[in-house]
């Protein structure tokens, strides 16, 4: 009897142990950790990057795999970890993405330029959790619309932002300020009673009409010159105005003087997106004008040249106290 006992206590401890052997256990490891390859060049300078800015760039969504288990004939199972771009902050978004994989490795060194250059320019807190690129995407949602990401494109999404390829030599110049811009305009739009404040400082109803309308005396300034009409709009403000190579330093300074006083005066610092002489379509242009102006100025240099409109200047306190105090930046 005794003997019978031993014999079914034996057979449950092997059950045991064999039960155990087809339980999972995952080991848990750093997926997103970028591993030095020396020998190939484009794994290298992923690992450069991420060693000096701890940024992990991915030209493939399946990042990763997990080993869960060893199944009954003794086979290693494992978890692919992918990257999922419909998360947000507080949601997920329905949708099925489909990538174009770029595999050009003169491409994809195109593309890890453009991103170090974004990493130099961006302060710490603008830089993502990674970078995904590829040469095309594609999004279908629960109706079946699809959204094509153009190539040499953008889009920054919750922990991730996927760059879309084929770059033209000025957008490889141009993009890392301008994802910049895009980024600290992403991180701003999460502080929603900030940006109501901001959005109630200037009247509805200044936002889209003509400047002219806005304001009777609009082109006093130019009616005592010998200047036309037409060139007094805030196209005056940019370096790249034609106005500028027809007007000594001195001059020029005084006529952007006279436009940024003109347009101050409604608390804007920028014109509408296609055409300068009417004033910002909406609220959220009106932000693009101010982020592109707060990033390009010293704080010294934004109050000397804006310093004499309350209204801009309220404005600016308002977006200073995000960018400085809740991202973190310094201007």
């Amino acid at each position: 009897m005794r003997n019978a006992i031993y014999l079914i206590l034996a057979l449950l401890i092997l059950g045991c142990e064999k039960e155990n052997g087809l339980t999972s256990q995952i080991e848990l490891e750093n997926l997103y950790e970028i591993k030095d390859d020396p020998s190939d060049p484009i794994k290298h300078r992923v690992y450069e990057i991420y060693d000096r800015y701890g940024v992990p760039v991915y030209f493939n969504d399946t990042i990763g795999k997990i080993f869960v288990k060893r199944d009954v004939t003794g086979k290693d199972v494992y978890r692919y970890e992918t990257l999922d771009l419909a998360w947000g902050f507080t949601s997920y978004n329905r949708l099925t993405y489909t990538y174009e994989y770029m595999t050009d490795p003169e491409e994809q060194l195109k593309a890890l330029g453009i991103i170090e250059d974004y990493l130099k320019l961006a302060a710490k807190p603008l830089w993502p959790f990674n970078f995904f690129v590829t040469k095309s995407a594609k999004t279908i949602d629960t109706q079946d619309q699809e959204k094509i990401y153009e190539k040499g494109s953008y889009t920054i999404n919750y922990r991730t932002v996927l760059m879309t390829g084929d770059w033209t030599d000025s957008q490889i110049i141009t993009l890392p300020e301008t994802m910049m811009k895009e980024m600290v305009k992403s991180k701003i739009m999460n502080y929603t009673d900030l940006l109501a404040a901001f959005n109630d400082v200037s009247d509805k109803v200044w936002y889209g009409p003509m400047w002219s309308e806005l304001d009777p005396h609009w082109y006093d300034y130019v009616d005592g010159t010998t200047w036309p009409r037409y060139y007094f709009s805030p196209a005056a403000l940019s370096d790249s105005w034609f106005g500028c190579n027809e007007m000594a330093p001195e001059e020029l300074a005084e006529f952007r003087a006279a436009v940024r006083a003109a347009i101050g005066q409604f608390g804007f610092v920028s014109a509408g997106r296609f055409i300068s002489v009417m004033s910002p379509d909406n609220t959220e242009d009106d932000l693009n004008g101010y982020i592109t102006e707060i990033l390009q100025h010293s704080k010294e240099e934004f109050e000397q040249l804006w310093g004499d409109s309350p209204l801009v200047m309220k404005k600016y306190e308002i977006l200073c106290k995000i960018i400085t105090e809740e991202l973190g930046v310094e201007l």
